[in-house]
């Protein structure tokens, strides 16, 4: 399923997209992709997951005046986002881009400013769906994540999506 306008990345999902290595898939299905040039200049990112965000995604920054009202508002709205989640937002809002994330907050201000967006287990559901991998594949694929990167996924999310596949 192509966007539009493309897709964004916020931290999250750059760190899960490097884990599992599945970036051949993400840009064949949601090209261009783009990431905030404050996420590439966030003390968070470990230099493997910098390289990879370096590697695959486009930095994009903040260009106009709309953009920055909205980075200031949604520091204001949400205290709590970090300057590169912020800026991710804004550049989602007002290029019209589709938001990958599995940040709570990111996803609330999401929800509350109607900027599109989508989640990991969505993204492994399409992988299935398009026939890339099998549900066996992306259910693996959901365990390396929780044991290996410590990603935090709530069992009865877990069951639900698990039930979904089949």
């Amino acid at each position: 399923m192509l966007s539009l306008n493309g897709t964004i990345l916020d931290t999250t999902a750059i760190i899960d997209f490097r884990w599992l290595n599945e970036w051949e898939w993400l840009k064949q299905n949601y090209s261009p992709l783009y990431v905030a040039q404050e996420v590439l200049d966030s003390d968070n990112l470990e230099l493997p997951t910098r390289q990879a965000a370096s590697e695959h995604l486009m930095p994009l920054t903040l260009d106009s005046e709309e953009m920055f009202v909205s980075f200031l508002e949604f520091g204001t709205q949400a205290p709590l986002l970090s300057e590169a989640d912020r800026s991710t937002l804004a550049l989602a809002r007002h290029r019209l881009l589709l938001c990958a994330s599995d940040d709570g907050l990111v996803i609330e201000t999401c929800e509350k400013y109607g900027i599109t967006y989508t989640r990991m287990l969505r993204l492994l559901t399409e992988m299935v769906q398009t026939e890339h991998k099998t549900v066996a594949e992306v259910k693996a694929m959901v365990q390396i994540l929780i044991r290996d990167r410590a990603k935090r996924i709530s069992p009865a999310v877990l069951a639900s999506w698990e039930r979904s596949l089949e």
